[in-house]
């Protein structure tokens, strides 16, 4: 090993012997966002119901939208991807810890934004300082592992060296499939990995508190 390698590989053994730190309170409740919401709208929303229609006509009610959900197809793969986009932002942070993508210190980055599109989760992300895209793009198979998914594939943004984005490809490979049809979202069609791609307009501005 030469001199000039010498401080990389002592930066990668401390990175891979350090404790990952909590997030502050406030990225975990954003974290946690939609798990909080469900327990604080269901509870209300059924009292409410139970209370305006009675116990049998609120039974009634629930059976219909449940049927509803059922059959609707529509409604029903609309639910499930929301429902593995936020499986698969829980199991993104997780993956970010075990493969020690995190600065010296133990700082993971911050998920901003998720969207599902179609077999994909468009995913982006906000590095705190010591950690970009280099780093994400080789971790990106341990990344996949945690996610579920055949594959994710990693893109700088066109402005800002601290946010990247992931496509997160959750669509269960064919026995007779090979590795190049595994292709990312419609968004990043004909991009390699590492191109440029825009921040989507809601995150033009990085939430202060991703930024602590």
């Amino acid at each position: 090993m030469s001199r000039w390698q010498e401080p990389q590989a002592i930066a990668e053994l401390a990175r891979e012997i350090t404790v990952v730190r909590r997030p502050n309170p406030i990225t975990a409740l954003y974290h946690w966002r939609y798990e909080i919401g469900a327990l604080l709208v269901l509870p209300y929303a059924l009292y409410s119901l139970f209370q305006a229609a009675g116990p049998i006509w609120g039974a009634v009610v629930l059976f219909g939208v449940a049927n509803w959900l059922f059959y609707w197809r529509s409604a029903r793969r609309f639910l499930r991807d929301r429902l593995r986009s936020i499986v698969v932002q829980h199991r993104l942070r997780t993956g970010f810890a075990r493969a020690r993508v995190c600065t010296l210190d133990g700082k993971l980055p911050v998920i901003l934004w998720t969207k599902p599109r179609g077999d994909e989760i468009e995913v982006t992300v906000f590095c705190p300082a010591g950690v970009g895209y280099e780093r994400i793009e080789q971790r990106r198979a341990l990344l996949a592992a945690a996610c579920f998914a055949s594959d994710v594939h990693v893109y700088r943004h066109h402005k800002r060296a601290d946010v990247v984005h992931l496509s997160v490809c959750t669509a269960r490979l064919r026995k007779d499939a090979q590795e190049d049809e595994v292709k990312p979202a419609r968004r990043y069609a004909g991009q390699p990995d590492g191109a440029a791609i825009p921040l989507p307009g809601t995150f033009a501005g990085i939430p202060r508190a991703a930024r602590r």
